[in-house]
C-alpha cells in the first residue's frame, strides 16, 4: 500500500493529486519540480510558505536519489507521487537505486562550523532542509525498492507547530 494511502483522514479530501515516472537525471528532476510547483500554486495560491517548503524537499529528495541512489548514472527511474490536501503536502518517491545506508534517512544536524559565512561547504544541508521542513517522513526498502515518503505542512499546519 502507498505512504500516500494511508494518510490520516485528518488532514482532508486530496484537492491535488499527481504522480509521474521520470529518469533520474538533472533535466528530469528540475522539470518534475517545475511543473509540481506549478500545479501547486494553481491549487494553493495563498499558502506560500508551505509550496517554498515543496520546492525545498522535493528538490532534495530528488537530487539525493540521482545523485547518491543511482550514482549519478542517469539510468534509472524515480516514480514521483504528490498528494495535497488543505493541510498537508505529501510526497512519495521509489526507486531502484542503492538502498540508503543502514536503511535509514541520515540524522540531520547542523552544527557549527569553523568557517565564515562565504567559506560554508556546498553540500550536507540537505537532509536538516527535508527534517526541518516536514512533519513526518518515512523510509523502508521493499523488494528492491525504495519508498520514501515525506509530508510536508501547509501554512495553517505551521503556524500550530512552531512555538
Amino acid at each position: 500500500m502507498s505512504s500516500l494511502a494511508r494518510l490520516p483522514l485528518s488532514f482532508g479530501a486530496p484537492r491535488l493529486h499527481y504522480e509521474e515516472t521520470i529518469n533520474a537525471d538533472p533535466i528530469s528532476v528540475r522539470d518534475t519540480i517545475v511543473e509540481i510547483m506549478k500545479r501547486l500554486q494553481h491549487e494553493f495560491p495563498a499558502q506560500s510558505e508551505g509550496i517554498i517548503s515543496t520546492e525545498i524537499v522535493l528538490a532534495e529528495v530528488l537530487n539525493n536519489i540521482a545523485e547518491h541512489g543511482y550514482n549519478q548514472s542517469n539510468l534509472g527511474d524515480i516514480i514521483v507521487s504528490v498528494l495535497c490536501t488543505d493541510d498537508m503536502i505529501s510526497v512519495e518517491t521509489r526507486d531502484h537505486g542503492l538502498p540508503m545506508p543502514g536503511l535509514n534517512p541520515p540524522e540531520a544536524e547542523l552544527e557549527d562550523l569553523p568557517v565564515s559565512v562565504d567559506d560554508l561547504p556546498e553540500g550536507g544541508f540537505g537532509w536538516f532542509f527535508i527534517r526541518s521542513l516536514s512533519s513526518h517522513m518515512e523510509y523502508r526498502r521493499a523488494a528492491s525498492q525504495n519508498i520514501f515518503c515525506v509530508q510536508i505542512p501547509t501554512v495553517s499546519e505551521l503556524a500550530t507547530q512552531k512555538p
